[in-house]
């Protein structure tokens, strides 16, 4: 395969200095050590730089050859090596995973390779069980032997649930089909020819130049060393890169050397559930859009690490920007508001109210509200399992931070979705200073099932 180059550097932004100064205050407010940007823009490179620090203990600042861990950005990696392997006819996209690897469950026998890209398999992720250790670093057959007993979560081709499991499963895929390592085919295959010559694995038992530190900001104000017990994320979010190779990896997506269009156009197509309802979920890439305008990307998030790759289509903009915080959410926040210097109209400001208010409902998002602002969540009004959620180290120092914007000024439904079949409702809440986007949405009870912040102005 061809290398492909890198676009030429760009003059400096004209929104250079306000991207910078937007970022070096998100960095003071939100207590993230380092991270680095990059905007590429009709395929020129018109930003691409470090700020902060990538390791706090040795003072050492963020540079563009910083090494971040990119999460689950991974999985747009893993399912280009599963579409290279269907281009040389070795993996068919409908074929069943059991057409490839001995020893999957007799559950299994209708999940496809395309179920499994598209997180439509039913196969229960493991991040939310034991004995899937790094540490263990274990072979497929061990895999498959703890993973086979839990039931699958849903007919095949039903419904969404994010699943590590399924991009675990498709490395072993590649292993079994390639008879190599995954990394080694990854390398092969991806990485040596798009010249992504930092782009690695992320085993700490590696030395990997110019690594950064991982770190979380603790609810005592400090800042911790990222958890030590690491899942394995074969294939999930295994993966190390810099913001230099992953502005190679845009130029390989923006080029025509690499994946052939009818790989591509898979690769990027929703996913069609059995009732004809499409998915937001390409392969390895979450298909969305930010007020109209059509995103294709990522996020990551790992112990100690955030990231996400968002290609805005409409506009011809990528936004890359990795950092060394485990804050959710936080990586794409901040690309949403970097792509309003360049498309002002989708602010959160220029947001109309849409029809449909329900008084009910906004009562109880409005009550959930302030109990998570005071990280008191009220059970009146929240289900467990969103409680659970927002009970975390991480959500608790986010529901902190929010909290010292004050009281809600304004609240207003700007928009509704269907998401996995399942409705949800987009509020705008305005506080004195601040603006910002919740998706929540309502089990049968009323209560609130989901609470997440999605953009902030």
């Amino acid at each position: 395969m061809v290398l492909l180059a890198v676009c030429v550097f760009a003059p400096l932004s004209l929104y250079a200095d306000g991207i910078d100064a937007y970022v070096m205050s998100q960095l003071k407010e939100r207590h993230i050590p380092g991270a680095a940007v990059a905007v590429i823009q009709k395929g020129r490179v018109v930003k691409i730089k470090g700020y902060g620090l990538a390791s706090i203990e040795f003072n050492a600042p963020v540079t563009t050859k910083t090494a971040f861990e990119i999460g689950s950005v991974s999985k747009q990696m893993t399912a280009a090596a599963i579409m290279l392997l269907v281009e040389d006819g070795k993996v068919g996209l409908d074929e069943p995973v059991s057409k490839y690897l001995v020893g999957t469950p007799d559950t299994w026998k209708n999940v496809t390779i395309r179920h499994l890209l598209t997180h439509s398999s039913g196969v229960k992720s493991y991040t939310s069980l034991d004995g899937f250790e790094l540490i263990k670093r274990q072979k497929v057959t061990d895999f498959l032997k703890k993973l086979g007993p839990h039931p699958l979560e849903f007919t095949p081709g039903e419904r969404n649930i994010y699943s590590n499991s399924g991009f675990t499963i498709l490395a072993y895929v590649i292993e079994a089909v390639s008879g190599k390592p995954y990394m080694e085919f990854m390398r092969e295959r991806i990485f040596r020819p798009l010249g992504m010559a930092s782009t690695t694995d992320r085993d700490p038992e590696y030395i990997i130049p110019n690594r950064a530190t991982g770190y979380e900001w603790r609810l005592d104000n400090r800042y911790a060393g990222r958890d030590w017990d690491l899942t394995d994320l074969l294939g999930a979010g295994t993966i190390v890169s810099t913001i230099e190779d992953m502005v190679k990896w845009d130029a390989a997506l923006n080029g025509k050397k690499f994946l052939k269009p009818s790989s591509r156009a898979e690769w990027w197509k929703a996913y069609t559930f059995n009732n004809g309802q499409p998915s937001i979920y390409g392969f390895g890439w979450r298909l969305s859009d930010l007020r109209g305008h059509k995103i294709i990307g990522h996020t990551g998030q790992t112990s100690g690490f955030n990231s996400v790759n968002n290609r805005y289509v409409d506009d011809g903009l990528s936004i890359i920007i990795l950092t060394n915080t485990g804050e959710s959410g936080l990586a794409a926040q901040l690309a949403n508001r970097i792509a309003k210097f360049y498309t002002p109209s989708v602010s959160l400001a220029a947001m109309k109210t849409v029809a449909g208010q329900d008084a009910k409902h906004e009562q109880a998002f409005k009550a959930a509200l302030s109990s998570r602002l005071t990280n008191k969540p009220d059970a009146a009004t929240l289900s467990p399992s969103l409680i659970r959620a927002i009970s975390t180290p991480g959500a608790k120092n986010t529901n902190k931070r929010l909290s010292r914007y004050g009281d809600p000024i304004a609240i207003d439904l700007v928009g509704k979705s269907t998401i996995d079949v399942s409705e949800r409702l987009l509020y705008r809440v305005k506080t004195r200073k601040h603006l910002h986007l919740w998706r929540v949405a309502y089990d049968a009870d009323g209560k609130l099932n989901e609470m997440t912040l999605i953009e902030e102005e």
